[in-house]
């Protein structure tokens, strides 16, 4: 009997429960139904009744941007004419004028020209985009230039262009074609039989890449270490990064898992292959840029005990984003659950609540402490990866980071080239020297520095409190103590300078792959990887030393 009622009150609990549950999965949908029936009803009440004639597509885009922004920075409705967007990632490719756009001073300036589509476009680096078609870009965003630079392979775009060392504008109709974006844009065995890779994008065609990169090298003779670079690298495909790390770990091995509320978004993923290579030391390079799937990648080999990760702190996220198909071609990407990598955390470093962001750690909870695979190491969570090597941030002086802030190392070669147009890097010499010196003389005039500028303020605050005349004249004399400080730090500093112009030459010369080249020689994180991957020893006392128990 007493058996009895413990399965009557144990199946009445049950079924209260069952209520319960039903009861709060009802309210959910009515509290839908109600919102999407006020959402609905305002929408059509602004459209035909508001004072002033109102877009419809518009509206809809500012109801849709004001629910998002609720959630996340990566949460986003990508439509039709946005879904280049999609094809990076899904294919590596994307069809428009082979470019990039940032927007600098208040212009629109070409930044970038893929390595592809340099000898087939009439567009330079450093070009100002003024016109595109009928359209003023003087207010236009550089997120809104996209759709009007994409379009279908063979179709074209009339540009009005500032170029700069040239006076007149120019007009230019530039040809739309299939733009491939190479995510492995360099890679070489270095001395030691050290190889090396630099990602860039994990798209879908990046698992080819690194397979075909691999393999020749392998083929190639003895590959003694591996570093990977993916310092600012973004991130990409899920499934491009889970492939690299299945390349140099045994088959069953855990890479990533993802925890979403939905089963849909719940899935582990497991080396799957045989590796390549499951014993070759590794290092990896990051920085504060590396992000989503170059923090997989970091995060699992750290993880697994299979890599040295040097460099700087990454990003820290730990978001998954799913493109959900929508109607009328469009998608809605939704973060729809969070990464886990083996040892169990989640690298996760903000949290977003209704439109509002912090620090996961910053309401003084401690991190949580996870053990590595095979030395046990302590790694903590919420704090995107931190290297088993941390790098100190690099330090510049105050005239280098006035002169990168202006872009001017930038400017000055665009403009040289446009004007002399030398078909090879030109000699950084004496005559050169001088030309940039009156460059970064004239951008001080013209845009002044912090020297100059709290002189004029001073001066002004001294006319204003009536300092006499020769007070006023004796603060002006400093302006020669000025410009003589400013040829002193430009003479000290001309070795670092010479080397930024000459890199620079090389870039807007011969691309992004002969930049890669001549800077890997010359790049002391990349020395610094080659020197532990040369002693087996230290590598292996680098993971330890780094995390200490």
């Amino acid at each position: 009997m007493r058996i009895l009622r413990s399965r009557i009150a144990f199946s009445l609990a049950g079924f209260f429960v069952a209520l319960l549950l039903i009861a709060a999965v009802d309210d959910t949908v009515q509290r839908m139904i109600r919102g999407h029936e006020l959402l609905s009803g305002i929408y059509q009440r602004v459209i035909s009744e508001y004072v002033e004639e109102t877009s419809p597509d518009d509206l809809l885009r500012a109801g849709v941007k004001g629910m998002l922004d609720q959630l996340d920075p990566y949460a986003e409705l990508i439509e039709e004419k946005e879904n280049s967007e999609v094809d990076v990632l899904a294919r590596g490719s994307y069809s428009g004028l082979g470019i990039k756009v940032g927007r600098r001073n208040g212009s629109a300036v070409v930044t970038y020209i893929y390595d592809e589509v340099r000898p087939l476009t009439n567009l330079r680096l450093g070009d100002v985009l003024l016109r595109i078609d009928s359209v003023d870009l003087r207010t236009t965003s550089v997120k809104d230039l996209r759709p009007l630079l994409r379009g279908l392979p063979g179709t074209t775009v009339d540009l009005l262009v500032r170029r700069p060392g040239i006076f007149d504008s120019l007009s230019l109709t530039v040809t739309r074609r299939q733009v491939s974006i190479d995510p492995l844009p360099f890679q070489e065995m270095l001395e030691g039989d050290i190889f090396y890779m630099k990602l860039t994008r994990f798209t879908r065609s990046a698992v080819d890449s690194i397979d075909l990169a691999l393999k020749r090298a392998y083929a190639a003779g003895g590959v003694h270490g591996v570093i990977i670079d993916v310092r600012d690298n973004p991130g990409g495909l899920l499934e491009s990064a889970v492939s690299l790390v299945d390349k140099f770990v045994s088959p069953g091995t855990p890479i990533v898992s993802m925890k979403g509320r939905q089963a849909a978004y719940v899935r582990s993923y497991f080396a799957k292959d045989d590796p390549i290579d499951a014993d070759v030391p590794i290092v990896i390079l990051v920085n504060e840029r590396s992000a989503s799937a170059s923090e997989i990648v970091a995060g699992a080999m750290q993880d697994l005990d299979r890599a040295v990760i040097l460099g700087r702190r990454t990003f820290g996220k730990g978001l998954v984003q799913t493109l959900i198909p929508l109607n009328y071609n469009a998608y809605l990407k939704l973060t729809t659950s969070r990464y886990f990598i083996p040892s169990g955390r989640c690298i996760q470093r903000l949290s977003y609540a209704n439109g509002n962001v912090h620090s996961v750690t910053e309401d003084g909870a401690e991190e949580a402490v996870f053990r590595t695979a095979r030395l046990a190491r302590a790694v903590r969570e919420s704090n995107g990866i931190v290297p088993d090597i941390v790098l100190a941030k690099d330090t510049v002086s105050p005239l280098i980071a006035y002169l990168l802030r202006h872009d001017a190392v930038f400017n000055f070669a665009a403009s040289y080239i446009n004007r002399k147009k030398p078909v090879r890097v030109p000699a950084i010499d004496g005559d050169m020297r001088g030309r940039f010196k009156s460059f970064v003389d004239s951008l001080s005039t013209a845009e002044g520095d912090a020297l100059t500028d709290a002189l004029k303020s001073l001066q002004d605050e001294a006319r204003k409190q009536g300092m006499p005349t020769k007070g006023i004249s004796r603060i002006q004399s400093l302006e020669s103590e000025i410009a003589a400080l400013r040829s002193a730090r430009f003479d000290a500093e001309w070795k670092e300078l010479k080397a930024l112009l000459n890199e620079e030459f090389i870039f807007q010369l011969h691309g992004d792959a002969a930049r890669l080249q001549a800077s890997v020689a010359s790049d002391s994180t990349i020395a610094r990887a080659r020197e532990l991957l040369t002693d087996r020893q230290a590598w292996e006392e680098a993971m330890i030393i780094g995390h200490p128990q």
